[in-house]
């Protein structure tokens, strides 16, 4: 079962906080270094310092960003910066984007505990791979903190939007948080509170599984820290705080959900030769060519999507001062046939993440593990005219440009308790951290 369930959660003092677009910040995991000192300067209670703080030479193992941020937790609430919420609740968020083409989306989506699943139960289901560095890092925040600081961004099917109506029907018109964030989108928030609402959202979450599409780390960290915490209190009860983790859901179906592509963009290649690669690519790919002109770059683009429309593999190339650009369309038999020889399972072959990074990257340009995880060597971006002025500009070798891994796609691979390459997937707009914050204290339970 997908037990989903409402909880205390710990919010900024509108009194004290007005004004949220000064605190909020996106995940930690996106956020640059320079990002990372100004949303430190920005306001003395930015998200920041709780999510993640600032190192110095200085910090030791009891005064380090983790402590830092459980001092923090601890003073902003006796000073009543951060207060909790009376009534146990699942969040009710909306929020606005605009996406490449200035379209205006709204996502719909709740805020609410999830109780924690083992993968193998089936009923939380993942579809990328983590690193354990990142797991550890994120498990010493949660000890010293005790607390969700952001949520899991998980996915589930519900073809009718009946969860999301049901919480709708338990909330006024108007939200309790409204505000637009720096880069123009607009948020807005509504706790529901009312048990009858609540009792039915539950029931119709339980037969549904969960997908996680981001916060993989977050996932298995909180799995690490119930682990933990049973370990030290000799069980405790199946409804302690620390049995559940913080989730944001959306519907698998809903209008306002994106994915983007994730480019891949190379250095380091030496003297390689272009158009010898894509001589060589063309046994197991067709080729297009495109003369590398400004004005031709409107229709590059458009036949690498038109390829993703037709569902096939179509995977663009951009050389450094090369005189022309390629489309790539695998040929499906022959691709697949490939990747079954090297033990590729069925539901990944298709994924145009593994079609480049099997067959061009490792096969065809002869690419090694060592070479592919190292970031002075590959870069990802999400931006196709930023990625292309970041090879036009020399700062690359190659670009290698991709359709966006499809819904369907990632429900698939997960439902076959497979994964995905890492940055297979890119799900738009990452969720705003600092809204609300959930407490782990083992004499706690959520009911």
């Amino acid at each position: 079962m997908a037990e989903i369930a409402p909880f205390r959660g710990l919010r900024y003092n509108p009194e004290e906080v007005p004004d949220l677009s000064q605190v909020t910040i996106p995940p930690y995991d996106v956020i640059s270094a320079e990002e990372q000192r100004a949303f430190h300067e920005n306001n003395p209670y930015n998200f920041i310092r709780l999510e993640l703080g600032l190192t110095s030479p200085e910090d030791t193992p009891v005064n380090n960003p983790h402590t830092r941020a459980a001092a923090w937790i601890e003073q902003w609430t006796q000073r009543g910066i951060l207060v909790r919420n009376p009534e146990p609740s699942i969040y009710r968020y909306e929020l606005d984007y605009k996406t490449e083409s200035d379209q205006v989306k709204t996502r719909k989506g709740f805020i609410c505990a999830l109780r924690l699943e083992d993968f193998s139960s089936g009923m939380v289901r993942p579809h990328e791979k983590t690193f354990q560095t990142a797991k550890n890092e994120r498990f010493s925040l949660m000890l010293a903190c005790n607390a969700n600081l952001s949520p899991v961004f998980g996915l589930y099917p519900d073809v009718s939007g009946l969860v999301y109506s049901a919480l709708c029907g338990g909330t006024s018109a108007d939200p309790a948080v409204s505000f637009t964030d720096a880069t123009g989108m607009a948020h807005r928030l509504w706790p529901v509170t009312d048990r009858l609402i609540l009792d039915r959202a539950r029931k119709l979450m339980l037969d549904k599984p969960i997908f996680i599409a981001d916060g993989h780390h977050r996932y298995e960290t909180a799995l690490n820290y119930r682990n933990e915490i049973r370990k030290r209190n000799g069980g405790g009860s199946p409804n302690a705080s620390y049995e559940f983790v913080m989730v944001y859901l959306t519907a698998m179906n809903d209008p306002g959900l994106t994915i983007l592509p994730t480019h891949r963009l190379l250095r380091n290649l030496g003297d390689w030769d272009c158009e010898r690669f894509v001589e060589r690519a063309k046994s197991l790919f067709d080729v297009e060519r495109f003369e590398a002109r400004n004005g031709t770059q409107l229709k590059w683009r458009e036949a690498i999507r038109a390829g993703g429309l037709r569902k096939d593999t179509a995977i663009g190339v951009y050389c450094r001062k090369a005189e022309c650009v390629y489309v790539l369309t695998a040929k499906r038999s022959e691709a697949s046939s490939v990747l079954a020889g090297k033990g590729t399972p069925r539901a990944l072959r298709p994924l145009d993440v593994v079609v480049l990074d099997q067959l061009l990257l490792r096969d065809l340009l002869g690419l090694s593990d060592q070479f592919l995880a190292d970031e002075r060597n590959i870069s990802f971006m999400h931006d196709f005219a930023e990625a292309v002025e970041a090879v036009r500009s020399n700062r690359f070798d190659a670009g290698f440009f991709i359709n966006h891994t499809r819904i369907e796609q990632v429900r698939e691979v997960a439902s076959a308790g497979l994964t995905m390459p890492h940055k297979s997937t890119y799900f738009y707009p990452k969720v705003t951290s600092g809204l609300v914050i959930n407490p782990l204290l083992p004499n706690e339970e959520i009911v």
